[in-house]
């Protein structure tokens, strides 16, 4: 039987988070890590699950965004590199699209090849059709890439090949540009301790410590986890700076 191991996925932050503190500072905590079955967890699979499902339509309006000629204001953001110096109207998801198919397109061939069921013929005809057909191939094999793909153990970060990261960073640039991603939090909360920026959100995917959800920050070249005492006592600290300054 396989040894299960920690789950790499997002579940886990606070508790990589706090192991981190607990070998720079010696500070002990009480977060019990979620196993994986055998490598990621049930939760992290569903939601991977839960988060493909949504692509075509996720995608769908981004598309929608490049035949009625528009831009989205937080495209400066996407990793696909095309912001608001595009050089026509609607570059910018089309540029959003073609980056996140062919990613996507490239793991149904790596999975397919890694399987034994061939190398597949190069993926043709309108993006919608590729789109559904990349889906239909990584919804199959699903349960096979989060526990035996060979980068199934590595975190969930853009810089890895994990599948189930992989997933979640498509899924939200596709959420970040139409616009479908929550804002709400981001204004309410302060900015991030570490890298200064107006990113920190409450976190639905970790568990709650005495009832408190824990902070995050949704830079992808941060992604620091904070507890809600710890943001709090951070706020007063700026609070105070700033009334002493004023």
């Amino acid at each position: 039987m396989p040894t299960a191991t920690i789950c790499p996925g997002p579940c886990n932050t606070a508790w990589r988070r706090a192991e981190e503190v607990a070998a720079e500072t010696g500070t002990e905590h009480h977060i019990t890590p979620a196993w994986g079955q055998p490598v990621q967890c049930h939760g992290c699979v569903e939601r991977a699950r839960h988060q493909l499902s949504q692509l075509p339509a996720l995608l769908a309006a981004v598309h929608l965004e490049a035949t009625n000629g528009s831009r989205a204001p937080l495209t400066a953001a996407i990793r696909s590199g095309a912001g608001p110096d595009a050089a026509f109207p609607g570059q910018a998801p089309l540029v959003l699209n073609e980056t996140l198919l062919g990613e996507m397109e490239e793991l149904a061939t790596d999975v397919l090849h890694l399987r034994g069921l061939g190398m597949g013929s190069t993926p043709t005809g309108p993006a919608g059709r590729r789109i559904t057909g990349a889906v239909q191939v990584l919804e199959a094999h699903l349960d096979w890439m989060m526990q035996h793909h060979p980068a199934a153990a590595e975190p969930h970060d853009r810089a890895n090949a994990n599948p189930g990261g992989q997933i979640r960073s498509w899924h939200a640039a596709a959420q970040r540009f139409v616009k479908d991603h929550p804002q709400r939090e981001v204004q309410r909360l302060g900015p991030c301790p570490h890298c200064k920026g107006p990113y920190l959100v409450q976190s639905t995917d970790l568990r709650l410590v005495n009832d408190l959800p824990y902070i995050e920050c949704r830079d992808p070249d941060c992604r620091r986890v904070f507890t809600t005492p710890e943001y709090t006592a951070f706020m007063k600290a700026l609070t105070s700076a700033l009334k002493a300054v004023a």
